[in-house]
């Protein structure tokens, strides 16, 4: 259906669109990502005359929420992606998801068929509030100009409730097209913006059991660093002398190089935690939220004796997983507040565990593993070599698979929010994107982004984007010809019977040279760590293809 011309607007109004774009320079957005389509082009019309937005033009609808995705958490507030109706919907599925599962606040902003083409077939027509419900915290259609800047207040003040995660919104061009008064309300206007503080009383309670236990661990989550408190969380640790571990989705919610640091949790981490964490018989879990890697779901990170304290800004979080002695729900720093209060005001540490040791041991376990002359290249040899060469104060975006689970073994962090997964989702091919919403989020950043080879074929048409958009992001493949990861599944449940896990693949290299990125092939172990430096040198988006190992495969079951 043909879009409607716009016509002149009664005085005083503005088209919906112009109404909606308004409520997000509101919200402070500063980016959209996404791809134009005939019922988002009004609202892409409205972008085009508002410099204060830059919009990203994506290759596709996926890259564009994924993008969203990483700026989201990169620059700790809410984005935001558009995308038309139907196929432009279904592509920015896979994202939302992660987004949902990973309580980041993306607002998908779409376009819907025009009403007097819906419930007739119609070409890109589809009920698309059911689909998006499952995987956001609130999706709505909007029926008339009237209610699109109250849907889009509605929107970020869902997205942002803790547990943070992502809304959808649409609407179609008759709508968005429409005149309407404008309401220049503020976002403290219809939404919280200053977190609760924990209840003093829960405060005391959990302190109590701090001081009756003899072994206490804090196990830190990503609140601690959303919220700004990893400074504050390490005076804790430093006051109290309880030795700290992390959840393995943030291993930069405390820093490494603490004299306290016991590193992350669970498969593919540090054996430091991994063997104290049983011995604790209080674990105090802040900032957290229990994932299925750090934990598996079951005792044996923990012990089934040890006694909770479960802290977290979203109450909804508390006793999923794991049973506790107590549950606190209120902001990060006034929880890490009120425990060092306490702390000082008795004077009491509780140091139990040799962390240097714990550390060394597994450093030296790690290095023996590492193989630096070897042929074909060995992926924990890339992993260090990663870590080796990216700045202390850069950030590095992992994907899922076998490439991924070896560099959370090698990563260790130095400053907060300097590494990024695909939280509980594990979605192939997303890290790219992810990377380069980030460094658009955070443009003087080295931002590096670690993948195999299946997850750069997913997404390899936004190297038109980063070099388009002049995004300096080293993507570094773990190029093992095949599936890595099902490889090691195959081997630990199937008896090694591989089906399915082998295909043939460009050079990556090559093909980042033909995008006008810089690319590189790397074979022999001695030329990776030039190749990574070259890649940052350059100042382009980069590609480095390394050759690994194919037989090397990170573990895919945890064994306590």
């Amino acid at each position: 259906m043909d879009t409607p011309q716009r016509k002149p607007l009664p005085a005083g109004t503005v088209t919906g669109a112009r109404a909606l774009v308004d409520g997000l320079l509101r919200e402070g957005i500063d980016h959209v990502f996404g791809i134009p389509g005939t019922q988002n082009l009004a609202i892409l019309d409205e972008l085009r005359a508002t410099p204060q937005i830059r919009f990203i033009l994506t290759r596709h609808e996926q890259g564009a929420a994924f993008m969203a995705y990483g700026f989201a958490r990169a620059a700790n507030k809410p984005s935001v992606v558009t995308v038309t109706e139907g196929p432009g919907v279904t592509n920015i599925v896979t994202a939302t998801a992660a987004a949902f599962k990973g309580n980041v606040p993306v607002i998908s902003i779409t376009g819907v068929q025009e009403s007097a083409m819906r419930e007739r077939d119609a070409t890109q027509d589809m009920d698309q509030i059911p689909f998006m419900k499952p995987i956001t915290k609130w999706a709505y259609s909007i029926p008339y100009p009237e209610k699109i800047q109250e849907a889009v207040r509605k929107a970020f003040r869902v997205a942002l409730a803790e547990p943070q995660g992502p809304t959808h919104i649409e609407a179609a061009s008759e709508v968005l097209l429409q005149p309407v008064k404008p309401q220049a309300i503020a976002p403290a206007a219809y939404r919280s913006t200053v977190p609760a503080v924990c209840d003093p009383a829960q405060l005391d309670a959990a302190w109590d059991l701090i001081a009756k236990a003899q072994r206490p661990l804090f196990v830190v989550g990503r609140g601690v660093m959303k919220e700004g408190a990893v400074a504050a969380m390490e005076a804790l640790a430093t006051a109290t002398g309880i030795p700290v571990a992390v959840l393995q989705y943030s291993p930069d919610a405390f820093p490494s190089t603490h004299p306290l640091a016991l590193g992350p949790l669970g498969r593919n981490a540090f054996s430091s935690a991994n063997r104290n964490a049983p011995k604790a018989d209080l674990i105090v879990a802040i900032g957290a939220h229990f994932d299925v890697f750090s934990t598996m779901y079951k005792y044996g990170i923990f012990s089934d004796q040890a006694k909770i304290i479960h802290h977290t800004a979203a109450p909804g979080q508390i006793g999923i997983v794991f049973p506790v002695a107590l549950g606190v729900a209120g902001s990060t720093p006034s929880f890490i507040r009120g425990l060092a209060e306490r702390a000082a005001r008795d004077c009491a540490r509780k140091p139990w565990v040799d962390v240097a040791r714990a550390r060394a041991e597994f450093e030296q376990e790690i290095a023996s593993v590492l193989k630096p002359e070897r042929q074909p290249i060995q992926p924990q040899f890339v992993a260090h070599t990663i870590r080796k060469v990216l700045p202390k104060d850069g950030l590095l975006v992992v994907d899922a698979g076998n490439g991924g689970k070896h560099v959370r073994s090698y990563f260790k962090s130095y400053v907060p929010n300097s590494f990024m997964c695909i939280d509980d989702w594990a979605s192939v091919g997303g890290s790219l994107p992810i990377a380069l919403g980030a460094k658009l989020a955070q443009p003087h950043r080295p931002v590096l982004c670690a993948s195999g080879d299946m997850g750069a074929m997913c997404n390899i048409g936004e190297l038109e984007t980063a070099v388009r958009e002049n995004i300096a992001v080293v993507y570094v493949v773990f190029n093992d010809q095949g599936l890595g990861n099902e490889r090691a599944f195959q081997n630990e449940h199937f008896g090694g019977r591989y089906f399915a896990v082998d295909y043939r693949n460009p050079d990556f290299g090559a093909l980042a040279r033909v995008f006008g990125a810089h690319g590189e092939q790397v074979t022999r172990p001695q030329d990776l760590e030039g190749a990574v430096q070259r890649a940052f040198a350059s100042g382009k988006p980069a590609v480095i293809d390394v050759m690994i190992d194919q037989n090397n495969l990170a573990p895919v079951v945890h064994r306590t």
